[in-house]
């Protein structure tokens, strides 16, 4: 926004006084039962700043700068339980909350119109697609539970539900960017419903499409300078390290025994929260390509083979499942920094593609299996 000179100072105080104004994002509440004294934490979820402030006269306050808008957090504690937090793409401008309880279930939220954005993208995420903007956490949670108390039926249930929402929210969430693409909800809406579940340079191409507001957003910059994950090493298009692992009844595998046919070399943990959430995806390209010609062959980086077994119980997964060990370090000979990782072999042997997530699994081997 730009102020033009004037002789009329005072005009020119009071506008450099509304800017200012329109650079803060101001949150206030009240609850009935706040305890005083106690803890808030507001936390920037981009750039992970955290600002606290404490309770009192069961009110608290949070000032931040908003220079454009970001996903914030605001949480009762440190550890937080369920309703004691909640998110939302805010900019500058102000959030009321007032409720009667002692937690966020069931609370008022208004002020600047972003508020009612985000309520508006909530009523039409669970209209569309079953489930509101925070559906896919309560699903998560559900999971823990299912797998914590072994409920597999529970588990794969669940999977199914979560995978049902990924499908449905990609096409509704490009039917919300092509109503609002000035809004930078709109940036948050593609950055939590598209990325990782289309290609990268899809998701790029729609934020570089948005109206010049959506794009001052700290998650439109942050989706822009993403970059394909890169393997240390060269081993795109080289022959896949060959090795020699045993499955979980102690029979030696060896991958150079699946030469003819695809395979999709997946790493993965027991205790890796992403790679459990990948998994819906990994399953549904399984039940899909499976066949002479294709297969999956997971590797788990466990250190405690009971977890590793337990997790095995708990997913279901129908493929074969090899734990690496400190002889072997089947991820250090793939150079794999990180998980979940998994990389496509051909028939030859040879690595033709690697970091596949989400709905690149099933594009790329719809490409390669077609």
């Amino acid at each position: 926004m730009k102020i033009n000179r004037s002789l009329w100072t005072g005009l020119l105080a009071l506008s450099s006084v509304q800017l200012m104004a329109q650079q803060q994002l101001k949150i206030n509440a009240e609850f009935e039962t706040l305890n005083d004294g106690q803890k808030v934490y507001l936390t920037d979820f981009i750039t992970k700043r955290v600002d606290s402030t404490s309770v009192a006269n069961n009110k608290f306050q949070f000032m931040a700068n908003a220079d454009s808008s970001t996903i914030y957090i605001v949480q009762l504690g440190l550890q937080p339980k369920e309703n004691e937090f909640f998110f939302m793409d805010m900019g500058a401008g102000q959030v009321n909350i007032s409720g009667k309880g002692s937690s966020f279930k069931d609370v008022a939220i208004t002020g600047s119109s972003f508020v009612d954005r985000w309520k508006e993208l909530d009523a039409f995420m669970l209209n569309r697609c079953g489930g509101g903007i925070n559906y896919p956490n309560e699903l998560a949670q559900k999971m823990a539970q299912a797998q914590a108390i072994g409920d597999g039926q529970a588990l794969e249930n669940l999977q199914k539900d979560f995978l049902l929402y990924v499908e449905k929210g990609k096409s509704a969430a490009k039917d919300w960017i092509a109503k609002y693409p000035d809004e930078s909800i709109s940036a948050y809406v593609i950055n939590a419903f598209l990325l990782n579940k289309i290609p990268l340079n899809e998701v790029k191409a729609l934020v570089k499409g948005l109206g010049a507001n959506a794009q001052r957003s700290k998650l439109a910059h942050l989706m822009l300078t993403l970059e394909e994950p890169k393997l240390s090493s060269n081993l795109l298009n080289q022959q896949a390290p060959d090795f020699t692992l045993n499955d979980e009844k102690g029979v030696a595998v060896k991958l150079s025994d699946f030469k003819g046919k695809y395979v999709l070399l997946d790493f993965w943990a027991s205790w890796c929260a992403p790679c459990r959430k990948e998994m819906p995806f990994v399953k549904a390209a399984f039940e899909k390509y499976n066949s002479p010609k294709f297969t999956i062959l997971s590797v788990s980086i466990d250190t405690e083979p009971e977890k590793w077994r337990k997790a095995l119980t708990d997913e279901k997964m129908p493929w074969k499942q090899l734990l690496d060990d400190s002889n072997q370090q089947v991820s250090t000979l793939y150079n794999v920094a990180f998980i979940p990782m998994n990389f496509l072999i051909d028939p030859t042997g040879k690595i033709i593609a690697f970091g596949l997530y989400g709905e690149n699994i099933n594009k790329q081997l719809g490409d390669v299996l077609k």
